[in-house]
């Protein structure tokens, strides 16, 4: 698995952990001592409102500030810089520099104004948010013979329209129409 992908020169690995309170949220520092031992990054995300069964609650979210507690009880960590303008985790390493940890903080700490990214589902349809009510269904313009161009404009259409910013934890909050499982990541 992880050690085949190194060899293979799929570098850099990163382990994605979805942290749930009560179930995962004890192996925090066994995770990141695996990042220090195998040289891999690992990456603690939020756990989000999208799994099928809608079990989601906002007290099962174990948010960046405990991960960082539980790091640095572990041993001192220094936040890194981003890669560029609209990555989605908060980097950190060691105060030793050995060992990447990314924390992807959707609910407790959005970071909606720099979001950049798109999905486009194996159905053919463009999610502007992971949060949104619907899709906006590209394959449509396929079917019905849309040129390059009318793809294109269809496209930046629907860039225009993306949300300014998910409302989790707020009273108006509704959970998105798809699953993670149906939108595909």
């Amino acid at each position: 698995g992880i050690r085949a992908a190194q060899r293979a020169g799929l570098n850099p690995v990163k382990v994605n952990c979805v942290l749930l309170r009560g179930f995962n949220d004890d192996q925090i520092v066994a995770f990141a001592k695996f990042a220090r031992e195998e040289g891999v990054i690992v990456r603690f995300i939020e756990f989000m409102p999208l799994e099928e069964d809608r079990l989601w609650t906002r007290e099962s979210v174990v948010p960046l500030r405990e991960v960082v507690e539980q790091m640095e009880s572990y041993r001192p960590v220094v936040r890194l810089s981003p890669n560029n303008a609209s990555e989605t985790a908060v980097r950190y390493t060691f105060d030793d520099g050995v060992g990447e940890i990314g924390i992807i903080a959707p609910v407790s700490q959005a970071f909606c104004g720099q979001c950049s990214r798109l999905r486009l589902t194996s159905d053919g349809k463009i999610r502007t948010c992971l949060f949104s009510q619907f899709d906006h269904d590209l394959y449509g313009v396929m079917k019905r013979g849309g040129s390059d161009e009318d793809l294109a404009t269809y496209i930046e259409r629907t860039v225009a329209l993306k949300e300014a910013r998910h409302h989790i934890g707020e009273p108006e909050f509704l959970k998105p129409s798809r699953t993670m499982v149906h939108i595909g990541g």
